[in-house]
């Protein structure tokens, strides 16, 4: 049933894609529940089992769901979507309107605020740009507006939280906050569904250009379907021109043309091809066609549940080469199961009789040293002589293949070996050696490789867990203090409190996010610098009275700045964000690991191109074997001295990303219980003056 529904609706509106069909039928079930609901209220209203009667409210709701249902089944789904912005009409009637609304309207602002708010998930999900969803904030604003007017609540527009009734936030800030949410959440899958719209036009583009000029014929067929869906017959849908030279046929002969009545004639009838991909479904063959005098090799493949690639390869000449390297196979089979890196024949008695050897500057062997002597004098072990010996016994009785590998020491270093010894004839074996040194070197690499990849799983597994941890600390914070503001038992002192504690766990949350996109960016490799003239004591003096004002509770701890230049023009050309970044993450790092005394930032001249920048703590110190790991990604310290901190192991690990990213390098100094000082240095750039001292 949900197939045929799926394809009538695909039929009506022409569209093939899933995700419209499923957009579709999502717009008619709202549409129909909304049509659904204003009945019901009308129903109730005139039979008088609704209490709450409004019918001017009951027809808004019938006439503009009733409007964008008829727009919606004569194919004009914007104008459906969009007719549902009139909605704001509904809690005029309901709720503004002094003389039908059903409550009073000083009482019922909050009804208006949630029954505007669901249409913001409506316009997400159905609207066609994030056009639709400003102009519904602004309408839903305006009607927000006329409501507080008419209630006369206007003295309230700027209070955070509203004293009536039962009390709640700002209407205003609540609609704005979900106006932002959804503005942004539209932004985001706009700009990914532009870029996958870009890569999905790139990557046909590309496959279009490679079937061009693809050297094999490829021949694109359609599986049609009759009315139980079961596959009926195949429909030619595309060639290449590959295709065309290889049998002598133009694509417009037949494209879109049913196989049954245009292939026989190509392929004169060598098979049947509606019953070979239909039913046996056979990927890969090969055939003759007697009038063209050539082989073809044929791979298909299904490219959807309904379309299958064929392709085409000329094999003539490949089925003439195997005719001819038939005869000779069964003399060169023992060769070819190895490359001849070093080729030797020993005999039944392990004697060297003969051997080819490509000398290498780690491996010399002369032919003097070999052939003649047994393998039990060229200096292997006696165990590993002894398994060479008994592999040879081996492949001459049951004519098998055997492999051996082995070290071996040569000039600069040792070195590893794999042989391979197969049967020559009753009397001798061949034994090709290879040497694998790269080969196991690189699988070493790949073992180190690899454990590194479980570290870094490892430690982004626990950055999750811990990231999960400080968000849900704020969130509860926030949340729990938030329902005590808006609680009559608390005084309005206490309630100060908890809106500093609301707006310090905020901030602390914020500082969360713009980490996780600040990693975001980075993992990307979408960050990008800005540089321009930066007034640097601004900037410091800024960090300076920001930190001051966030330890004013701290009575242990202070803040000093040292500024080498004290003049307020100062300044040179860098990227001021991401300076004042790296800072503020330093000094937040200080003040987090120091319970008393100084944090102390600042820069100073050292050298007269570079300008060094410096925090220093008095805080618990780090290990000297941590001080390179801080700087890694997701990585903390995991050690009882800093247990009882707080973080999510990205803040030094940004800073660092950020001041590479400006020229320079973090470091760090340190010992435990002594506090820590980072440095950097930045290159010292200014603009040129347009006055010039001529001496």
């Amino acid at each position: 049933m949900l197939k045929s529904i799926s394809n009538s609706i695909a039929s009506h509106y022409h569209v093939e894609s899933r995700n419209d069909i499923v957009k579709i039928i999502g717009l008619h079930l709202f549409i129909i529940l909304g049509i659904l609901a204003g009945l019901v209220f009308f129903v109730a209203d005139l039979t008088g089992l609704s209490t709450d009667e409004c019918l001017p409210g009951d027809i808004a709701i019938l006439i503009i769901f009733g409007l964008a249902f008829y727009g919606l089944r004569n194919i004009r789904i914007s104008w459906a979507v969009n007719i549902i912005m009139l909605i704001p009409f509904v809690p005029y009637f309901f709720f503004i309107s002094k003389s039908q609304s059903i409550f009073p309207n000083y009482l019922s602002v909050q009804h208006t605020l949630w029954s505007l708010i669901p249409f913001f998930v409506f316009f997400l999900i159905f609207g066609d740009d994030k056009k639709s969803i400003s102009i519904y904030y602004l309408l839903s604003l305006l009607t927000l507006s006329l409501h507080i007017y008419m209630a006369e609540l206007t003295d309230l527009i700027f209070i955070l939280n509203w004293e009536v009734g039962a009390g709640y936030l700002n209407p205003f800030l609540t609609l704005t906050a979900f106006y932002l949410v959804t503005f942004l959440v539209a932004w985001y899958f706009t700009s990914l569904l532009n870029e996958l719209k870009s890569q999905k036009e790139n990557t046909e583009n590309l496959i279009n250009h490679t079937v061009r000029n693809l050297s094999q014929g490829m021949m694109l067929l359609e599986i049609a379907k009759d009315e139980f869906e079961t596959p009926s017959h195949l429909i030619v849908r595309k060639t290449n021109p590959a295709f065309e030279r290889l049998f002598r046929i133009t694509s417009r002969e037949i494209k879109d043309q049913i196989a049954d009545d245009v292939l026989p004639k190509v392929f004169r009838g060598t098979f049947d091809w509606n019953k070979h991909h239909l039913y046996t479904k056979k990927k890969h063959f090969t055939f003759y066609l007697d009038h063209l005098d050539r082989h073809y090799e044929v791979e298909t493949f299904k490219l959807t549940n309904n379309q299958v690639v064929i392709l085409f390869s000329d094999v003539s000449i490949k089925q003439k080469m195997i005719i001819d390297l038939e005869e000779s196979k069964h003399r060169f089979q023992v060769l070819l199961e190895a490359i001849p890196d070093i080729f030797f024949i020993i005999d039944r008695d392990g004697i060297y009789v003969d051997f080819v050897f490509k000398a290498s500057e780690s491996l010399k062997i002369k032919p003097e040293d070999i052939i003649g002597n047994s393998i039990f004098e060229v200096g292997f072990s006696e165990k590993m002589s002894s398994k060479i010996f008994q592999c040879i016994q081996q492949c001459i009785d049951s004519d098998s293949i055997e492999t051996i590998e082995y070290a071996l020491e040569v000039e600069s270093a040792t070195a590893m070996f794999e042989m391979r010894i197969a049967k020559l004839n009753d009397h001798s074996v061949i034994s090709l050696a290879r040497d694998i040194t790269k080969r196991k070197i690189t699988e070493m690499s790949l073992e180190e490789a690899k454990i590194k990849a479980e570290e870094s799983d490892r430690l982004k597994t626990a950055f999750l867990a811990n990231i999960s941890h400080e968000i849900r600390t704020p969130m509860n914070a926030i949340i729990g203090f938030s329902k005590m503001v808006g609680s009559p038992d608390f005084e309005d002192e206490e309630k100060s409190k908890f809106i500093e504690i609301i707006i310090a766990n905020g901030k602390l949350l914020l500082g969360l996010i713009n980490d996780m996109i600040s990693l975001s960016k980075i993992e990307s490799n979408t960050l990008v610098v800005r540089k321009a003239q930066c007034r640097l004591n601004e900037v410091m003096d800024s960090l300076y009275k920001e930190f001051s004002y966030e330890l004013e509770d701290k009575k242990n701890i202070r803040i000093k700045l040292n500024c080498e230049n004290t003049s307020p023009k100062f300044a040179f050309i860098t990227d001021q964000v991401l300076l004042s970044s790296i800072l503020q993450k330093l000094i937040d790092n200080g003040i987090k690991f120091s319970e008393q005394g100084v944090v102390e930032f600042g820069y100073r001249f050292n050298e007269p191109a570079w300008i060094e920048f410096y925090v220093k703590d008095s805080g618990i110190g780090i290990a000297e074997k941590d001080q390179e790991r801080i700087f890694e990604r997701f990585h903390q310290l995991d050690n009882r001295t800093i247990r009882d901190y707080e973080g999510t192991g990205l803040g030094l690990s940004l800073a660092q990303h950020y001041v590479r990213l400006l020229g320079g390098d973090l470091k760090v100094k340190s010992k435990i219980g002594k506090g820590s000082v980072f440095t950097f240095s930045l290159p010292f750039e200014r603009e040129e003056s347009p006055l010039k001292i001529v001496r």
